[in-house]
């Protein structure tokens, strides 16, 4: 085993990723040489480590980094969209220059020659004079390596930095200092950005950054029926080049999170050319999701958000595929590229959006203009998952993400059982309410939901007061509760014997359903009944404060008064 592979034995991405900032550095600096581990890094990886560290910090692992890994982190941080910002690029010199500024100027007069060029173009003023007598009419600020060439750096922000760098290059190789210089007044920057442009999308799609207009394809929906397991995809000779397998990126699986069927499956691979074949298509398919996505910036947050959502849509297709059976998991793996794969999981999602949306836009409830938050805390907040631009899950206000992008297919036929129970909600609502809703019912704060139209309803039927929706008096709602209660004299209370009143009061409106929309309708209102007693439960009567009555409307609200 060769040193630079010993190195990565002892360090592995997997290792570092958790730990702080600090704490990797340490452990880099603690390598027999940190300088081969650094720059023996896949860009990726290198990429993701930086943006783990302080700026502080970072100086140091610049000064290891290579120059090809400076370039990555220069076409990644420099553009905003496709144009480059040059107070971006003045901070990243600085940073790069106080790093190591000989490399810098050597690179720059070099391989960067457009980068510099550009920037100088938009960053520093440059007068030439034929005698020193010219140099003594410069305003402040300028200043000369040779007596010809008189620079002024624009901004004060980074004048030291820059200076320095300026210097060093004039040092470095003075010929070509002055060639640059001679050269700006030639520069067509609106050319030279586009051309540079260019080149960095070419080198960025080679890791997966594609242009939006080719990258959003991987949000194309496709069939589970279109994937056929038959003939493993074949690596290229040029995998079993150690060189070439060592700049394989692992960083963004190491995000995938364990416990879900892609990293379980991997787990049945001891293929390495494989696992290699794996990272190298799950870094790109991340790269490919953040461009399709539109990021401009690559914070540490949207980094691990992009790689748990590829990880979160591969795992959704492979249980659609495979079930959980992890053997037939690896097999798909094995046969179908990972951006496939990813088209089933999101497609999976998709079909459950498109279903909510065709159901929402001809809803009773758009009709009155009720937002998905009048279906409640719970349900209300699954339906707005459903209509964001991209689907997701709610998974509560619990869970480390309370939105978070389909996994499962539980997560799914629940988000399509909570629909199916607001489509005949909202059809039952319609019947009751009809469009007369606004003259005898207002919907009054963020908190409404459609339970008071339910419980004022059914509550009046129970009083003997007139059939409507408006709302009830505090005492009238004391004395519902107390007919509920009926014997019970002690918490909890469980309202006995009146569940199947009020499911049936409802039902009649809907004999008309069909036979699967009438059975989920029942069980809805059974759950709608269950959460009200678990309300009401536990609380005295001599307790009620109509500020925190969610299920029934204690006032005439079609007066404004609650």
């Amino acid at each position: 085993m060769g040193k630079r592979e010993e190195d990565r034995v002892a360090l592995r991405m997997r290792d570092l990723l958790p730990l702080s900032g600090s704490d990797i550095l340490n452990r880099i600096l603690d390598c027999p040489d940190p300088k081969k581990f650094v720059r023996g890094l896949p860009v990726e990886d290198f990429f993701w480590i930086l943006k783990k560290f302080g700026e502080e910090d970072a100086l140091t692992l610049l000064e290891l980094a290579s120059e090809r890994q400076w370039e990555y982190v220069l076409d990644l941080e420099l553009w905003s969209k496709d144009r480059l910002n040059v107070q971006l690029a003045s901070r990243w010199l600085a940073m790069l220059n106080q790093a190591d500024g000989l490399r810098l100027a050597r690179w720059l007069l070099s391989e960067g020659e457009s980068l510099v060029h550009y920037h100088f173009f938009k960053a520093i003023d440059v007068v030439v004079t034929g005698d020193k007598d010219e140099s003594y009419d410069l305003p402040p600020g300028f200043f000369s390596l040779d007596g010809v060439f008189h620079i002024r750096v624009r901004d004060p922000q980074y004048r030291e930095a820059m200076e320095s760098m300026i210097r060093t290059m004039g040092t470095t190789d003075f010929l070509r200092y002055q060639a640059l210089l001679l050269g700006l007044s030639g520069v067509l920057p609106a050319e030279l950005e586009e051309e540079m442009y260019r080149r960095r999308n070419v080198r960025l799609a080679e890791h997966g950054f594609l242009p939006f207009e080719e990258a959003i394809s991987v949000y194309a929906p496709l069939e589970p029926e279109r994937i056929k397991v038959e003939k493993a995809l074949s690596l290229p000779d040029l995998a079993f080049d150690p060189e070439v397998r060592s700049l394989v990126p692992t960083a963004p699986f190491e995000q995938a999170r364990s416990g879900n069927l892609l990293t379980q499956a991997t787990g049945w691979i001891h293929d390495p050319l494989f696992l290699d074949r794996i990272h190298l298509e799950f870094a790109g398919l991340c790269n490919q999701i953040h461009s399709a996505d539109g990021m401009e910036r690559h914070e540490m947050d949207d980094l691990i958000g992009t790689c748990r959502k590829a990880a979160r849509y591969l795992n959704l297709a492979l249980e659609r595929l495979c079930g959980r059976d992890l053997a037939a998991a690896a097999e798909v793996l094995r046969a179908q590229p990972l951006v496939t794969l990813f088209r089933v999981g999101f497609g999976l999602a998709l079909k459950v959006k498109w279903e909510a949306e065709r159901w929402y836009r001809g809803s009773w409830c758009q009709r009155q203009a009720l937002d998905p938050a009048f279906w409640g805390d719970r349900w209300g907040v699954i339906l707005a998952g459903l209509l964001s631009e991209k689907p997701k899950f709610h998974a509560g206000p619990g869970s480390e993400e309370e939105y978070k992008d389909f996994e499962w297919l539980s997560e799914l036929a629940e988000s399509m059982m909570v629909l199916r129970r607001l489509m005949v909600l909202d059809g039952l609502l319609e019947k009751l309410a009809g469009d007369k809703l606004k003259e005898d019912f207002l919907l009054d704060g963020p908190d409404s939901s459609f339970h008071p139209l339910l419980f004022n309803s059914w509550g009046r039927s129970v009083l003997g007061l007139p059939p409507g929706f408006s709302g009830i008096s505090l005492e009238e709602a004391k004395r519902l509760l107390s007919t509920l209660r009926g014997k019970d004299r002690k918490a909890p209370y469980a309202m006995e014997g009146f569940e199947e009143k009020f499911v049936t009061h409802f039902m009649e409106a809907a004999s008309h359903a069909d036979a699967e929309a009438f059975l989920v309708l029942r069980e809805t209102l059974s759950l709608i009944w269950r959460e009200f007693v678990e309300e009401f439960e536990d609380v005295s009567l001599n307790e009620l404060d109509e500020r925190y009555i969610r299920f029934i409307s204690i006032g005439d609200l079609s007066k404004g008064a609650r």
